[in-house]
């Protein structure tokens, strides 16, 4: 099976702090990221729990994205 590489982010932020006050601040710079780089991005979210009681760590990761291509059909 051939390896696909993917193309690195275009922009990757980690916030830490009040679940609400990140989750505002993430939503806002996705926002202003499709702002800056067009709509042709798509944006992924994940959040963990951070080291102190009522912090989480959450992650925005910005990709451009991809055109889809026939590599991966068998005719």
């Amino acid at each position: 099976m051939p390896t696909t590489t993917r193309p690195a982010p275009v922009l990757q932020v980690r916030a830490i702090g009040a679940v609400h006050h990140v989750h505002a601040v993430l939503a806002a710079a996705a926002q202003t990221a499709v702002t800056v780089l067009g709509p042709n991005i798509t944006t992924r979210t994940h959040t963990r729990s951070a080291g102190r009681i009522g912090y989480v760590r959450a992650y925005l990761t910005i990709n451009r994205k991809e055109t889809p291509t026939d590599e991966c059909h068998d005719d």
